[in-house]
């Protein structure tokens, strides 16, 4: 077998290592969701202080983005996913013999900062091992270990919470951390182009560059602006949907929350769909599909803001999906388009930079759609849909730059 053949069949144990480990990850940032009533009564915590469990664990993802981004592109993947992974065992073997909320908290913190080393790493390990032609695909298998993690959390965790207690279930997260983080040390390999000629001499250029210098790429910034207008509207989806369709459409709640799943599971298919339509019928082109998607979500937020109690609750279900295809689908491609605006070699910071601007989004969605909803949930959608209008337009003033034409 050449270096060739061997490189491409090896790109794929590389990528299971990725997508596991995004799911144990997910598994520990969604867990405080469904095993919340178990550790608040457990630890007789307040609601302010059960909700700051979360709001802590996702305010060091965001801190820890850009640093993580440039120790990756200094220290390479397989290093910083050994800190990432062993930071996330540790963190929770240790939060699992928690008996009250200050140890609790603070050791969240450090799974926090875990949780935001995992985009940039990846992206700097899937850029350098698979080609333009499957690139897109590759990002979005490894995206799906998102939902994949949220809906193992919803299942898994409330089950071990309900056969012994909480600390099992958290324990348990915590072994799979460690778990992922010997197959990595074992199993995981940096790229063969790592050593390359092309990647010493980018490497010799990437010492000069600077997050001014980042600030400074066109197309970068406004890549990242766009992720962070779709991820409003995905947390403003994910924060009131169910609410919006009970209080407003008179949905059942089994009925709302069953929609909700729909988004996710639908979210996590267009994540690896919408990476093998870039790749294959755009031939590795991704602002073809960024602007399908915002299409596709000006379509489904203008439809909830004018739907009704009086159209049949069954259609609705053709909305979330596109919910799910358009504002929790797209993620996958947009980090390509992200990382692709950079030299690969820079593809750790660019893409911790640009999960850092793109969070702002996901902060603020939920604040800015509760706070139009006293105006009532059609305003509120309305605002989603323009979101994603200014989306589509951004899209139109990006300049796709890497280097597609020479694979056509």
């Amino acid at each position: 077998m050449n270096q060739a053949e061997s490189r491409h069949s090896y790109c794929w144990v590389i990528l299971g290592i990725l997508f596991f480990s995004q799911v144990v990850l997910s598994l520990g940032a969604y867990a405080w969701g469904p095993l919340g009533p178990y550790i608040k009564e457990s630890l007789s915590l307040t609601s302010v202080q059960f909700g700051s469990l979360t709001s802590t664990l996702y305010l060091t993802s965001v801190m820890v983005s850009i640093p993580a981004g440039m120790s990756v592109d200094r220290w390479g993947v397989k290093p910083t996913l050994l800190l990432c992974m062993m930071l996330m065992g540790i963190s929770m073997i240790s939060a699992s013999f928690c008996g009250s909320y200050l140890p609790l908290i603070i050791l969240l913190a450090f799974a926090g900062a875990s949780y935001g080393m995992i985009n940039p790493l990846a992206s700097k390990g899937l850029t350098l091992w698979f080609d333009v032609n499957f690139r897109a695909t590759a990002f979005g298998i490894r995206q799906m270990g998102v939902t994949a993690g949220g809906a193992i959390a919803g299942v898994l965790l409330i089950y071990l919470a309900q056969l012994r207690s909480w600390n099992l279930a958290v324990l348990v997260i915590g072994l799979l951390a460690i778990l992922i983080a010997v197959a990595t040390f074992f199993f995981y390999k940096e790229s063969p182009d790592k050593d390359s000629d092309v990647s010493v001499s980018a490497k010799k250029t990437q010492k000069k560059v600077s997050l001014v210098d980042l600030l400074k790429n066109r197309n970068l910034i406004l890549v990242c602006l766009l992720m962070s207008l779709l991820c409003l509207g995905q947390s403003s989806i994910g924060a009131f949907l169910v609410l919006y369709l009970k209080e407003h459409l008179g949905f059942p709640a089994l009925l709302a929350g069953t929609f909700l799943t729909i988004t996710m599971i639908l979210g996590g298919l267009g994540r690896v769909v919408w990476g093998i339509v870039s790749d294959r019928a755009f031939n590795g082109r991704r602002l073809p599909v960024m602007r399908i998607i915002c299409v596709l979500a000006t379509i489904s937020s203008l439809s909830a803001c004018l739907w009704t109690q009086d159209i049949p609750k069954y259609l609705f279900a053709i909305i979330v999906a596109l919910f799910g295809l358009s504002y929790l689908g797209f993620q996958g491609v947009a980090v390509v388009l992200m990382v692709e605006a950079c030299d690969p070699e820079l593809a750790g910071r660019a893409t911790g930079f640009g999960v850092t601007i793109a969070w702002v989004g996901m902060v603020l969605g939920p604040v800015i759609y509760g706070a139009i909803l006293t105006f009532g949930y059609p305003v509120s959608w309305l605002f989603v849909t323009i979101t994603s209008v200014v989306g589509l337009l951004l899209s139109l003033a990006i300049h796709e730059t890497r280097s597609v034409d020479i694979a056509d």
